[in-house]
């Protein structure tokens, strides 16, 4: 039941198709010409992300944090459609048109915005919180509050019970029960999560070592706030799938880390769609060649707008070969939320390895836009810009890569050599080529303990110069070869392998069961 109910939710974004296209410029939607049906669901609202005006822009993560609980607590209203429009959707009509909030309405086919600003100011936090009737532009309801920053939590749900209330009218008890739910009552513990949150978008190296100072910071505090501690798992793992490392902290110490917070969550609260999300995700890294699904499904029974979780689960599909219910699973995510740049770049990745390129380079640069540090989205658009032939392009991509990938500058060196042998300058390739194979056996070692499908480089660069027996080797030796290979092999840059007996021999050893040749 449970599995045919995550299916269900995801399948439904067929009828939604046209959502997810891409702008012409290649940002996310919502796009300012998009067409949408004059008639739009009268329960239905999208809520905007509130301005940042205080004078330190360290606070943003007060705003973005605001904006998408209130879009969490709406959304626990059934008889509400919420949807979050993207930060720079909003930027981009609100630089095209004097008229953006109708825009954004029938780019998102809603009937109302909810939009605002937050201005902090020493211990007291200012919010100006407006809705909108998108099909002509004028304010429906508005209210400015004005309270003190351990007052954030009965913020949201006030603000959250009089936007619903505007909207769907009297609100049952039940409802109004929902709304006024608290994930923790210690409202420190609360405003290191909101912060936890903005740095774990960001993904990248110094993002995520925050994100586990903010998240343990808040479990700390409270000890009972089970989401905090299902993130403090999550972040962990993260640290390990991009190939990071903490101070003092080895990839098993932070992988054991994860496992103990994710079951200390599990065992608080089972109820809490992060604890389920963090297990699974965690898990695909001990059970190699296959992945468990279930504690993703479990996670988005009890939490079908969990974006994370959608995010997630399609990445792990992907990986499984799963394709088009990993592309269902991501749009899902981003009808959710559209701004989430790590999603973006997971259905750039997908139509990479389906030889869509045109549509990959749409996806990643709409990736990049929102979150200009995503390294990982840097080391896909060299490889996609290669394959479309923009090597100038490729070489800044590369570099960039190279520039934020923390410790690990294999990959991006990797990416060098391919971007030099497209370029004709084979003596700076294969200079270049030798250094890295004089890291080789670090190179391994670093490969197999990421366990990640962009970790398989450096054997396409010893392809990218025509060295077919040194990129089988380099392969032979990646161990485990479990799901996540596998769905390495499946890269653009190894189809010259592809006829290859000792490739079609690693491609059989980790092919996930079950899975048609």
């Amino acid at each position: 039941m449970r599995r045919a109910t995550v299916l269900l939710l995801l399948l439904s974004v067929n009828s939604t198709e046209g959502l997810f296209a891409q702008c012409p410029d290649g940002a996310p939607p919502p796009c300012p010409t998009a067409t949408r049906p004059v008639s739009v669901p009268a329960n239905s609202v999208a809520v905007l992300y509130f301005d940042n005006l205080s004078a330190d822009t360290t606070d943003a993560y007060l705003a973005d944090g605001l904006s998408e609980e209130v879009a969490a607590r709406l959304g626990d209203i059934r008889r509400l459609l919420v949807k979050q429009a993207s930060r720079e959707g909003v930027r981009r009509l609100r630089e095209a048109s004097p008229d953006y909030r109708i825009s954004m309405g029938r780019a998102m086919a809603v009937r109302y915005l909810v939009e605002g600003s937050v201005r902090r100011a020493g211990l007291r936090v200012r919010v100006v919180a407006r809705l909108v009737n998108a099909a002509n532009g004028f304010r429906a309801w508005g209210q400015t509050y004005d309270r003190a920053t351990t007052d954030l939590l009965s913020l949201q749900e006030d603000l959250a019970t009089e936007v619903a209330t505007a909207i769907a009218g009297q609100l049952a008890p039940a409802e109004r029960t929902v709304l006024a739910e608290r994930p923790t009552v210690n409202p420190e513990a609360h405003e290191h999560f909101l912060r936890g949150n903005y740095y774990l978008a960001k993904r990248s190296a110094s993002g995520l070592a925050r994100a586990v100072e903010e998240y343990e910071a808040a479990s700390r505090l409270d000890p009972e706030f089970t989401r905090a501690r299902a993130r403090v798992a999550y972040a962990y793992a993260l640290n390990v799938r991009y190939g990071w490392s903490l101070p003092a902290l080895t990839r098993d110490t932070m992988l054991a880390r994860a496992s103990a917070a994710a079951t200390r969550a599990m065992e608080q609260d089972s109820s809490v769609s992060d604890a389920w999300m963090a297990w699974g995700f965690i898990h695909t890294f001990s059970e190699q060649r296959t992945f468990d699904l279930s504690p993703f499904e479990r996670a988005l029974a009890l939490d079908p707008r969990n974006s994370e979780a959608l995010g997630s689960y399609g990445a792990s599909l992907r990986s499984l070969g799963r394709d088009s219910a990993a592309r269902a699973a991501m749009r899902r995510s981003l009808e959710i939320e559209p701004g989430r740049a790590v999603t973006l770049h997971s259905l750039a990745l997908l139509s990479f390895f389906e030889r869509r390129y045109d549509d990959a380079r749409r996806w990643v640069d709409s990736s990049l836009r929102v979150n200009p540090e995503f390294f990982l989205a840097y080391l896909s658009r060299t490889r996609i810009r290669l394959v479309l032939g923009d090597v100038p392009g490729a070489r800044r991509d590369a570099e960039a890569a190279l520039r934020l990938g923390s410790a690990d500058s294999s990959l991006g060196e990797a990416l060098l050599v391919m971007v030099e042998a497209q370029s004709g300058d084979s003596v700076a390739a294969r200079t270049r080529l030798k250094q890295l194979a004089g890291a080789l056996p670090h190179i391994v070692t670093h490969v197999q303990e990421r366990a990640a499908e962009e970790g398989l480089l450096p054997g396409a660069a010893f392809l990218s110069l025509g060295d077919r027996a040194a990129a089988l080797g380099f392969l032979e030796h990646v161990q485990p070869r479990g799901v996540r290979f596998w769905s390495g092999l499946r890269a653009p840059e190894f189809d010259p392998l592809r006829s290859d007996p000792r490739f079609q021999r690693l491609v059989e050893e980790a092919r996930p069961p079950g899975l048609a040749r």
